[in-house]
């Protein structure tokens, strides 16, 4: 039972990423590095030391955006395999 809630839980995540994916209209990642780096020629050492430093803030936000929403499915996840454990108890 363990390991089809598991499989359950992975396969709707895998599947929900790949949509969310698909839907995504963003540039590619090389030419967004090329402008970025582009950019960066333009500017001042002190300009470009505050420009990385923002850039990492971002990154560091959206990583612990996703560690949150990550966590939350797995205890979602870990909650329903305790109901549905509950309930083939009550049904045997």
């Amino acid at each position: 039972m363990q390991e089809f809630v598991n499989l359950t839980i992975t396969e709707h995540m895998g599947k929900a990423y790949s949509e969310w994916k698909l839907n995504q209209d963003k540039e590619p990642v090389s030419e967004i590095e090329k402008k970025y780096q582009e950019l960066l020629e333009t500017l001042s050492p002190e300009q470009e030391e505050v420009i990385t430093e923002y850039c990492n803030a971002i990154f560091s936000s959206g990583a612990d955006t996703e560690e949150f929403f990550y966590r939350l499915g797995l205890k979602d996840g870990l909650n329903l395999k305790n109901t549905v454990k509950s309930v083939l108890e009550m049904i045997s």
